[in-house]
């Protein structure tokens, strides 16, 4: 699908179809019709929109060293995707994203999936500044791009900080699940991000960032924003990894604890077994003639058990 953006009172406008003042074409999992007409109408080699549907591809960037861009250049960064893990929780993969810019300066992104981020582009203000629009329009793509890593971060934190919660009392394998999905979404943020900081570093490099002083400001900033998510990434990671070790011999501990509780308890209640076995024999027994046998037999099984209660507490059994 392929929607066409323009720039209307500084701010991104959806057209119904494609114009002359077409700035930005959004284009999501694309068909193979769709990728013959861009191919053809810009003159983009093929690779640059088939490989956007391997969702492994690495990030990388593209004929960005041109002095005057005469052909198409390339960047494609690997973005945060929120989906539920084949275990039923939060999860976090990372997918390619393509940004292409025309000689033209049309800006063309791809995606197989739909990135959140672009949703604050869209609502995003453009004013008149020493940047072109393509340009802001670029580089707000970079910047969300890298600060929506930091914003899927601070979530992942806050499901560690639940699940630290419930660590004293848990003894289900639901939790184990829930830390592997977290570690899961870690190494794909910290292997994305560091793939992502090596092509901005390499697009920093660009004759028009080093000589433009505000397009090199803003690269900075997102060349930052995404150190930091790498460096929040690889503390969280180890951070989870430690958790997960502590989680585990937690629950079994726990297991640990039940398992002996219950065998204090049977011990308790094996006492009053053995002595009504005892007295259920058809032999000459203790005080088995008299009367009120059977109560004293009670208040003697009473007496054991609250003994036997007593010296397993004493050595913490129960």
């Amino acid at each position: 699908m392929i929607k066409y953006f323009s720039i209307d009172n500084q701010m991104l406008y959806h057209a119904d179809s494609e114009s002359e003042e077409t700035i930005w074409y959004c284009v999501e999992h694309p068909t193979a019709e769709e990728i013959h007409q861009l191919t053809h109408q810009f003159q983009i080699p093929t690779d640059y929109i088939t490989s956007i549907l391997d969702d492994a591809e690495n990030s990388r960037a593209e004929e960005f060293n041109q002095e005057k861009l005469t052909k198409p250049a390339l960047l494609l960064l690997q973005y945060p995707f929120a989906k539920t893990s084949p275990s039923g929780y939060f999860q976090v993969d990372t997918y390619p994203f393509s940004i292409i810019v025309t000689p033209k300066k049309k800006l063309i992104t791809i995606t197989n999936h739909e990135p959140l981020f672009l949703k604050k582009v869209f609502n995003q203000n453009f004013p008149e500044n020493d940047v072109s629009v393509n340009l802001n329009i670029f580089l707000q793509f970079l910047w969300q791009l890298a600060f929506s890593y930091n914003n899927y971060l601070a979530t992942l934190q806050e499901n560690c900080d639940k699940l630290e919660e419930q660590l004293q009392v848990s003894t289900e394998n639901k939790h184990l699940y829930q830390i592997m999905d977290i570690q899961k979404s870690l190494v794909y943020f910290r292997e994305a991000t560091a793939s992502n900081l090596e092509t901005l570093k390499i697009l920093a490099q660009n004759k028009l960032f080093l000589e433009n002083h505000a397009l090199k400001n803003h690269l900075r900033d997102v060349i930052i924003e995404t150190e930091q998510a790498m460096t929040t990434s690889r503390i969280q990671l180890k951070l989870v990894e430690q958790m997960n070790q502590t989680f585990s011999a937690i629950v079994s501990n726990n297991l640990n604890n039940i398992m002996k509780i219950l065998t204090s308890l049977t011990i308790i209640l094996t006492i009053p077994t053995i002595i009504g076995s005892l007295y259920g024999m058809n032999i000459k027994l203790p005080i088995a003639e008299r009367d009120d046998a059977f109560i004293w037999l009670i208040l003697f099984m009473v007496f054991l058990c609250v003994l036997t209660t007593y010296y397993l507490k004493k050595g913490k059994f129960l």
